[in-house]
C-alpha cells in the first residue's frame, strides 16, 4: 500500500505522499509527469532576508507563462520600492537609452519618445541561463531571472544571486531580487520542472554540471581560435568579424565552419524583415530558390511568447545559419505575446525570389513592437 502521510512544504502548504508524486514527480528533473504544480528559488536582494522555497499550481494552458506573469508583477512591486531611481523617470529614461545606444548602436538613436515611454512602462522577467539546455543535458535547463531593469531603475546588487551565477560558470552582476527554476524544452515540448533550495549550493549536481558545461565551452572556443589563426594565411575568414558570407575560391572558410561544434556555429543569424500593423506582425526570411516545405520547421510556442524557425537550405549558404530563430527554453522570447493557434506561414516565390513568410496574429491588438524578439534583431522593414 503506498505511503499516503502528509508532508508539509516550506511555504506552508500540505500535501500527501500520493498528491506530492503527481505534483512534483518523482526527482526535481523528472520530466515522465505532468506535473500539477511546481517548485522554485526566491534570493532577496537583501542578504538579512532568507532565500525562500515557493510553489506555484500551473495553472491550465498557462505552464510556461503562469511563473513569468508572477515575475513580472513581483519586479514591478519590488522595483517602486528598492529601486534608487523609482521616482526619478527621466533618469530610468536616460540610463535605458544609453543601454540601448550600445546594444543596438545606431538603430536605438531612431527610437521616438513614444517607445521610449512603453519601453519604460513595461515590465519583463529577464531569464539568464545557469545551465542551458541541450542533448548533453537531456533539454533541462536552470535558469535565473532577474528585472530586465534593474539598472535604469538603480535596484541594489544581489551578491547571493551574483554568487550563485559566477559559480555555475555565468558570471553575472544581478541587481535586486532573483528567482531560479528549472525547465524542459526540446522544442516540442515544454514542462515546468522543480528546482529546491537545497539546490542552491556549489556541490549540487546541476552545478557541478553547468561548471563543467561552461569549462568545456571555454576549451571550445581557444581550440576555434586556434585554428581560426591556423587558417588566416589560406583565406579563412575572421568568424568574430561577421564577415561569413565571404570566402575563397577553395571553400575553405565553409569547411572551417562545418568542423565548429553546433554551439559554435553561427547562431540566429537574424537577417530576416518584419513589418506590423493593428492585428498581426508578419516575418520574411528569404531563402534559397530550392527551399520546399520539407526544409522548415515552424513551431508557435509553447505558451503565447515563443516561436522556433529552422530553415534547413540557409545551413548550406555561407555565413548563414539554419537556425533562425532559436528560442529555446525562456531565455528568448518575442516581444509581445501572439494567438500561436491562429498563426500560420508559407513558401511563396515573387519575380524569381523565394521567401518563407508567416502571420503571427497579436493578442493585445493595437500594441506596437518596438522589435521582433525581447533581445532585439532588425528594427521593423519600413513600409514601401
Amino acid at each position: 500500500m503506498a505511503d499516503d502521510s502528509a508532508r508539509v512544504e516550506d511555504d506552508g502548504t500540505v500535501f500527501t505522499a500520493r498528491e506530492r508524486q503527481g505534483l512534483f514527480g518523482k526527482s526535481n528533473d523528472d520530466v515522465s509527469v505532468n506535473r500539477l504544480a511546481f517548485r522554485y528559488v526566491f534570493v532577496p536582494w537583501d542578504a538579512s532576508c532568507a532565500m525562500e522555497q515557493k510553489v506555484m499550481v500551473i495553472p491550465r494552458e498557462r505552464e510556461m507563462e503562469c511563473l513569468l506573469d508572477y515575475l513580472r508583477d513581483h519586479f514591478r512591486r519590488r522595483g517602486a520600492i528598492d529601486g534608487a531611481n523609482a521616482r526619478d523617470v527621466g533618469k530610468q529614461k536616460e540610463i535605458l537609452k544609453a543601454q540601448l545606444e550600445g546594444e543596438r548602436g545606431a538603430e536605438a538613436k531612431t527610437y521616438s519618445d513614444e517607445m521610449m515611454e512603453k519601453a519604460l512602462d513595461m515590465q519583463m522577467a529577464q531569464p539568464v541561463a545557469l545551465l542551458p539546455g541541450s542533448k548533453k543535458t537531456g533539454f533541462v535547463h536552470v535558469n535565473m531571472y532577474v528585472d530586465d531593469r534593474g539598472i535604469s531603475k538603480g535596484l541594489p546588487v544581489n551578491e547571493r544571486a551574483s554568487l550563485l551565477a559566477a559559480a555555475a560558470g555565468s558570471p553575472q552582476r544581478v541587481m535586486g531580487d532573483a528567482f531560479i527554476a528549472r525547465i524542459f524544452d526540446d522544442d516540442n515540448d515544454f514542462k515546468r520542472l522543480d528546482f529546491t533550495i537545497d539546490e542552491c549550493s556549489s556541490d549540487a549536481a546541476w552545478m557541478k554540471r553547468a561548471k563543467s558545461l561552461a569549462l568545456e565551452r571555454e576549451a571550445s572556443i581557444g581550440d576555434v581560435q586556434a585554428t581560426m589563426a591556423e587558417l588566416s594565411g589560406k583565406g579563412a575568414v575572421d568568424l568574430s568579424a561577421g564577415a561569413l558570407s565571404a570566402r575563397d575560391t577553395s571553400g575553405t572558410s565553409a569547411s572551417a565552419m562545418k568542423d565548429l561544434p553546433e554551439h559554435l556555429r553561427p547562431g540566429p543569424h537574424q537577417d530576416f524583415e518584419w513589418t506590423q500593423d493593428e492585428d498581426e506582425v508578419t516575418l520574411k526570411v528569404r531563402v534559397p530558390a530550392g527551399t520546399s516545405k520539407a526544409d522548415v520547421s515552424c513551431v508557435f510556442g509553447p505558451g503565447s511568447q515563443k516561436m522556433s524557425l529552422k530553415i534547413a537550405t540557409l545551413g548550406d549558404v555561407p555565413g548563414k545559419s539554419m537556425r533562425v530563430i532559436d528560442n529555446e527554453g525562456d531565455v528568448d522570447l518575442l516581444f509581445q505575446e501572439i494567438i500561436p493557434d491562429e498563426c500560420s506561414w508559407s513558401l511563396v516565390t515573387d519575380a524569381g525570389e523565394r521567401a518563407f513568410e508567416a502571420s503571427l496574429p497579436k493578442r493585445q491588438p493595437d500594441e506596437r513592437w518596438a522589435t521582433f524578439l525581447r533581445r532585439g534583431g532588425p528594427p521593423e522593414t519600413p513600409s514601401s
